[in-house]
C-alpha cells in the first residue's frame, strides 16, 4: 500500500507544470471543477494516484477543493500536529492574512526549525517576490518560513515510513520548465526500492505514424502511443496520458523535441515520432 513518501514522490513528479496565466489545469479538470483555484484539488489528485483518496475525502470521495473545509475535516479527526513537527507527506495549510482562515495548502517534503519545504499546486516559482506567492498557476517546490503556516495535518497513513515506490526518479510530468528535484542536496528525501525491475514479456509494436492524426481533438492509436511515451518520458501529466490531442500535448512535445535536439515547433514529424516510440517497451 502506498504511504507518505509515495505521496511526496508523486507530488514531486509534477513540479514544473505551468498552466499559463489562467486557472486551466488537469488537476481541477480531473476533480470536476475547472478553471478555479486548484491547490487543494492538486493535493487530492496526488492522493488519488496512490489510491489514498479516502485520507483526504473532506468534501467528496475524490478529496477536497476548499481549504477551510479540508482543514476543518482534519481538525475533527484530531490530525493536526505541531507547527514545527512536519514530516514528509503531511499537509500544510497557509493563512496569508494571519486571520485564522486557510488560503492555500501544500504537501510537506521536509521540515526543520528553520523552515519548511513543500510541493504546492497553483503557486509560483521560488523567485516570486509577492507576499503570498500563491495563485501562481504552476506546481513548484517551495521553501517557506513558518510565518504563514496556519496548521500542519497528518493523514492517517497505514505506514508513513517505508515507500512502496522509488523517490529517485523525479522527472517533470508536465509541459513546463524542465527541472527535476530530489531530496538530499536540495532538501527532498530520496529513497530507493530494492525490488528488482520486471522485464516486459511482450514487445511493443508502434502503430503507423500518420501526421494528420495529430490535431486538436484527435484520439487515435498513434496519438495515444505518443501520450504514453510523453508520460513515460516525464513530460506529460498522467491526467492527459489517454486523452485527445491538446495544447498540453503540444507543450510536452516541444519539450521532448528540445531535449532531443529536434525542431521545437510542436508539430509531430516522423523523427520525433520514432524517437518517442523508443521510450515505450
Amino acid at each position: 500500500m502506498a504511504n507518505a513518501l509515495d505521496i511526496v514522490n508523486t507530488a514531486q513528479k509534477q513540479t514544473g507544470f505551468y498552466g499559463g496565466t489562467t486557472d486551466a489545469n488537469p488537476y481541477g479538470d480531473w476533480y470536476g471543477i475547472s478553471n478555479e483555484p486548484w491547490c487543494a484539488m492538486f493535493v487530492s489528485w496526488v492522493f488519488a494516484q496512490n489510491n489514498l483518496s479516502h485520507l483526504v475525502a473532506a468534501q467528496t470521495p475524490k478529496g477536497f477543493a476548499y481549504c477551510p473545509t479540508g482543514l476543518s475535516w482534519f481538525q475533527q479527526r484530531k490530525a493536526v500536529v505541531g507547527k514545527y513537527d512536519g514530516q514528509p507527506g503531511d499537509l500544510v495549510f497557509f493563512s496569508w492574512a494571519g486571520n485564522g482562515q486557510p488560503d492555500h495548502v501544500g504537501i510537506v517534503v521536509a521540515a526543520s526549525r528553520d523552515g519548511i519545504t513543500t510541493v504546492e499546486g497553483n503557486t509560483g516559482p521560488e523567485h516570486m517576490t509577492d507576499a503570498s506567492q500563491y495563485d501562481g498557476h504552476g506546481v513548484y517546490l517551495r521553501h517557506r518560513s513558518y510565518l504563514y503556516v496556519l496548521a500542519i495535518v497528518r493523514p492517517a497513513y497505514a505506514d508513513p515510513v517505508k515507500p512502496s515506490t522509488s523517490l529517485g526518479t523525479n522527472k517533470l510530468l508536465a509541459g513546463g520548465v524542465a527541472t527535476t528535484t530530489a531530496l538530499g542536496a536540495t532538501g527532498v528525501a530520496v529513497t530507493h526500492s530494492t525490488t528488482p525491475p520486471v522485464k516486459a514479456t511482450t514487445s511493443f509494436v508502434a502503430p503507423p505514424f500518420k501526421a494528420s492524426d495529430f490535431k486538436t481533438g484527435s484520439k487515435t492509436a498513434d496519438v495515444l502511443a505518443v501520450e504514453q511515451a510523453l508520460f513515460k518520458a516525464g513530460l506529460l501529466p498522467r491526467a492527459y496520458e489517454n486523452s485527445a490531442w491538446s495544447n498540453t500535448d503540444v507543450t510536452a512535445l516541444k519539450a521532448f523535441q528540445k531535449a532531443n535536439k529536434l525542431v521545437t515547433d510542436g508539430v509531430m514529424g516522423q523523427l520525433a515520432y520514432d524517437a518517442l516510440m523508443k521510450e515505450l517497451p
